[in-house]
C-alpha cells in the first residue's frame, strides 16, 4: 500500500510529498529534494501491520 510521506529538506527547509510503498517493509535509501535537488538519507520504519512508525531524514 502506498502512503504519502511529508518530508522537510534538511538543506533548503522546503517540504514535499513522497510516495512510499509500506508493503515492502522498513527501508533506508537516498532521495533527492524535489525543490533544491540535493540528496538526503531517508529511514522509514514500518510496523507488522504495514503502518509507518517513523520516518527520519538526515543530511547526506
Amino acid at each position: 500500500m502506498n502512503e504519502a510521506l511529508r518530508l522537510e529538506c534538511p538543506h533548503c527547509g522546503e517540504t514535499f510529498l513522497l510516495a512510499f510503498d509500506t508493503s515492502e517493509g522498513s527501508a533506508e535509501f537516498t532521495v533527492d529534494c524535489e525543490v533544491c535537488c540535493r540528496p538526503m538519507q531517508l529511514s522509514v520504519r514500518v510496523d507488522d501491520d504495514g503502518q509507518i512508525e517513523s520516518a527520519e531524514v538526515v543530511e547526506e
